[in-house]
């Protein structure tokens, strides 16, 4: 299932940039370095800015999210293995998330921390993702995270890009990505084209209907592999309106399902609950 890679130190941050390629001056700007060129701005421009307070004010109103946990049943599949059962979706922020299966064949967990995280299979076997597969924002099972972060992440930008058409629907699409201060050109563009997310609005209703981004193999971050999340069923729950129906496609294959059964809204998640063990990379997931 999940098959993508984070980091917690220096060391390892070094050791995922050689290995998926990436320039010797991002090693250098992770550890410091002012070898940088003249600073570029987030780009945030006014419409997006606007649609999105309106999306905000149908999500979550009055409510600022700080944390968010989601219990559903789930169902997975991958080729011929089959499974189905629960799952707990935890996000804080904009940048810290956890997935836990609890499947026929064992347990399943992802977790991201900030540009680090870990997955592993029913071994139990913890596996580091590569530097390249965590820069996209974390909480992709609750987009609204990502539009309310606009107030806190200084690094995060957005455009709009205007009405558009999403399987056959008339949609609103706004993308997003990252640009990291103090580096070297080429290396600004590598990450922001690496953080890169769209996110598709219902023009009516003002809700997410669906996001997409790309993960990599943990050894090619030149090899683009399409996810798309879709949402659906809306409803109230806690004060917020969350989508009951959750969906993961993988190369256009649906890979997860997610019928939400519970919401719990700034319940006080640690940040320990997203502490990533210091091991060497170990895939794309």
């Amino acid at each position: 299932m999940f098959r993508h890679t984070y980091q917690p130190t220096v060391l390892s941050v070094v050791r995922q940039i050689f290995l998926s390629g990436l320039a010797a001056g991002l090693m250098l700007c992770l550890l410091g370095t002012k070898q940088a060129t003249a600073q570029q701005a987030v780009e945030r421009d006014a419409q997006a800015l606007s649609f999105i307070a309106a999306s905000l004010q149908v999500l979550t109103g009055s409510v600022s999210v700080s944390d968010l946990t989601l219990q559903s049943t789930t169902a997975y599949v991958a080729g011929s293995d089959q499974e189905s059962g629960t799952a707990t979706l935890v996000a804080r922020g904009n940048q810290q998330s956890l997935v836990l299966l609890n499947l026929d064949a064992g347990q399943r967990e992802q977790v991201r921390n900030g540009a680090a995280g870990y997955w592993s299979g029913p071994d139990g076997v913890p596996h580091l993702m590569a530097l390249h597969n965590c820069w996209v924002d974390a909480p992709w099972f609750y987009p609204a995270l990502i539009l309310q972060a606009l107030a806190a992440d200084p690094t995060l930008g957005v455009v709009y890009l205007g009405p558009a058409q999403w399987n056959g629907l008339a949609v609103i699409h706004l993308q997003f990505s990252h640009l990291v201060p103090g580096q070297m050109p080429g290396i600004t563009t590598q990450i922001q084209s690496l953080s890169t997310s769209d996110i598709y609005f219902d023009p009516k209703f003002l809700w997410p209907l669906a996001m997409d981004f790309n993960t990599h193999p943990g050894d090619d971050l030149n090899q683009n592999i399409p996810i798309e999340i879709q949402f659906g069923g809306y409803s109230a729950a806690s004060g917020i309106l969350v989508p009951f129906q959750i969906q993961k496609f993988l190369q256009g294959t649906l890979t997860l399902s997610f019928t939400v059964t519970q919401v719990t809204v700034n319940s006080g998640v640690p940040p320990s609950l997203f502490t990533i063990p210091q091991l060497a990379t170990g895939g794309a997931q």
